[in-house]
């Protein structure tokens, strides 16, 4: 488990997740937007509930392990969207480019 500290809120939750989510913050952090998310995480009674968090360029996360005697509050369907949206933020785009920067390409080369 680790705990999460961001914007005067701290909380636990499952490693993964924690470690998800400050990479989606990175990446959104390179591409200058911002995203709403919603985790599991645990209180300090053990109880599970959410946190929803806006995520941007401006974002400062910590993330350190913690010992806690409370079950990892594991959810796959964040974990795997948290992953994807990091994955696209990652991808190539298509760029414009002016006409002197087209003459540094050979034309004649693509397929």
């Amino acid at each position: 488990m680790k705990s999460v500290s961001y914007a005067g809120l701290t909380f636990q939750t499952a490693d993964a997740i924690a470690d998800a989510l400050l990479s989606l913050a990175a990446a959104l952090g390179q591409n200058e937007r911002a995203e709403t998310v919603e985790i599991p995480v645990v209180e300090s009674d053990g109880h599970l509930t959410s946190v929803q968090l806006v995520v941007g360029p401006a974002s400062q996360f910590i993330s350190q392990p913690v010992v806690s005697r409370f079950a990892d509050p594991v959810d796959d369907g964040v974990l795997d969207r948290l992953e994807r949206r990091t994955r696209l933020l990652d991808l190539p785009r298509a760029a414009a480019v002016t006409a002197g920067e087209i003459d540094r390409f050979d034309l004649d080369d693509l397929p």
